[in-house]
């Protein structure tokens, strides 16, 4: 019997006490989302790349200096790119402002030229893709997911 696309199929496992399916496999957020080799890890070793490329490092590293405290987040002391090691509270809050911090340091500036059409192609392809990735890391963290 299928029940939304899955196909429930016998396991020794579901006839245990006290094991719960669901919970079995799950993927170890923090190293495969967050840091070591994580999504968001690979994006940090992107974002600079490209900022700098497109002459928007500086915008970027304004943008994220100016980043205030609030509840659950606590405002960066130092700029993105000199960070060498991050912690998973860090790691998170990064997850939490890098889609807005990233998209304004894309965006005009007073001291900055005006992006060529060909640029604010490239600057919305990119905003798509950190936008998908920050919004496939912030969902992991959710504690469930209903349909």
């Amino acid at each position: 019997m299928r029940v939304k696309g899955v196909k429930n199929i016998k396991n020794t496992l579901w006839s245990i006490p006290s094991i719960i399916p669901a919970e079995l496999i799950r993927a170890d957020i923090l190293h495969n989302v967050l840091v070591g080799s994580g999504v968001l890890d690979h994006l940090m070793d992107w974002i600079p790349g490209f900022l700098k490329h497109n002459e928007r490092i500086n915008a970027f590293d304004y943008v994220w200096h100016q980043l205030p405290h609030y509840p659950g987040f606590f405002a960066p002391t130092k700029a993105c790119r000199v960070i060498s090691q991050w912690s998973g509270k860090e790691m998170r809050n990064f997850g939490k402002v890098i889609m807005g911090t990233f998209t304004a340091a894309l965006r005009r500036n007073g001291n900055q030229p005006r992006p060529t059409g060909g640029q604010l192609q490239e600057f919305n392809k990119a905003i798509r893709c950190v936008r998908s990735i920050t919004d496939f890391c912030l969902m992991t963290q959710y504690p469930s997911h209903p349909d």
